[in-house]
């Protein structure tokens, strides 16, 4: 009976030891994992979040007037640059979808002509 409980016990002081160690071995895999599938990128919704703070921030006194404004202004700024950059290859895709639609009635409209020429 003593035997078996020195085993559960070990098993269950090699659990925790296992639990308490791992991160510390697969912290370095996780943050390249994150650079490269580019989850370290700044959203428009943390930035909305930061305003959000900030607000709160200047309505318990915790900042002062001026560095609120100078503060609020960056991150209108950042917010405005995040959304001209997530706009960019959207109406750059739909320029191109529109120049292939447009090459392709070009195509249907030559074809048409060259039947009727051919008749």
């Amino acid at each position: 009976m003593d035997f078996i409980l020195l085993i559960a016990g070990a098993a269950v002081i090699i659990t925790c030891f296992y639990f308490i160690v791992s991160p510390f071995f697969a912290g370095n895999r996780g943050e390249a994992a994150a650079k490269e599938t580019g989850e370290e990128r700044l959203t428009l919704d943390m930035v909305y979040g930061a305003v959000n703070e900030l607000e709160m921030d200047y309505l318990m006194k915790k900042v002062n007037e001026k560095d609120f404004v100078q503060m609020k202004e960056q991150y209108q700024l950042l917010a405005s640059e995040i959304m001209k950059q997530e706009s960019k290859p959207k109406s750059a895709a739909a320029s191109k979808n529109r120049s292939d639609q447009a090459e392709l009635e070009i195509l249907r409209e030559l074809q048409k002509l060259r039947k009727q020429e051919g008749r």
